[in-house]
């Protein structure tokens, strides 16, 4: 090797080695991300099955407790710890709950469940001979097929423990569904200069402006993302991951649980 190229390959690593060893971080988390998804169309399977044996029953609260809330948090335990056993499972969920105590003073739950089927209107017309309070759930006629379907949505809360991907991740989809997106147009991201705007403050404004911002998801409170950056700032890097299933009811849908 000639003298000038001596230190060629230790230049070379110090310039790829960060960079690869950053795509791999990106690529475990996103595979652990795909693994949520999964386990949250699980979690919505499993609330559906148990509303349409329960009468619809989505809790007191409306669907931040009750038998199908219970059923989707049970369906994504695996992904908080061990549920291979009685005491595991017992460890695993009372991490859970622990976990969504500490996320409800920031406007979050763990795992939220809302029904968008049956509708309170339909009870008047489809379920006059039960005093309009449920309908059969076997109704033979037309205008109850689609009336006595049991639609919901399951948003699940998911934790992403990667170092630096976990933040890049959170906060590319919170610019992406905050409309923060146009503002990093024009920004720096390869070599900044003195007095140029970087990667890294395009990332603490979009995270700044979108904590006084809710994203639109379909329930009526929505993702306060306020409740996102507050918890990143604490050291707890979540991303909602959400899910629907429909089914037919097997009990009669009543009208204080319908939406």
């Amino acid at each position: 090797m000639r003298r000038g190229e001596a230190g060629q390959a230790v230049v070379e690593a110090a310039i790829v080695l960060p960079a690869i060893i950053f795509l791999l971080l990106l690529a475990i988390q996103l595979t652990q991300l795909q693994q949520a998804r999964i386990m949250c169309e699980y979690a919505a399977f499993a609330a559906a099955r148990t509303g349409i044996v329960m009468n619809g029953n989505n809790g007191s609260s409306n669907g931040f407790d009750g038998p199908m809330h219970d059923a989707a948090a049970l369906a994504v335990l695996p992904t908080f710890g061990r549920t291979d056993s009685f005491g595991e499972l017992f460890k695993t969920m009372a991490k859970f709950k622990a976990q969504d105590l500490v996320l409800r003073p920031f406007g979050l739950s763990q795992v939220r469940v809302y029904v968008w089927n049956p509708l309170k209107a339909d009870f008047a017309r489809l379920g006059q001979h039960l005093n309009g309070q449920e309908m059969d759930f076997d109704d033979v006629r037309p205008a109850a097929s689609d009336a006595t379907l049991l639609s919901l949505q399951v948003r699940y809360l998911y934790e992403m423990h990667v170092p630096f991907a976990n933040r890049l991740i959170q906060t590319i989809w919170m610019a992406s569904k905050g409309g923060l997106l146009a503002r990093w147009r024009g920004w720096d991201w390869t070599s900044p200069r003195l007095g140029t705007q970087k990667g890294p403050d395009a990332v603490a404004i979009s995270r700044a402006i979108a904590a006084g911002r809710t994203v639109a998801d379909g329930t009526p409170e929505g993702i306060p993302l306020g409740g996102l950056v507050a918890a990143a700032a604490a050291g707890r890097v979540f991303l909602p991951v959400e899910a629907w299933y429909t089914m037919r009811m097997q009990s009669n849908p009543y009208l204080r649980w319908a939406r």
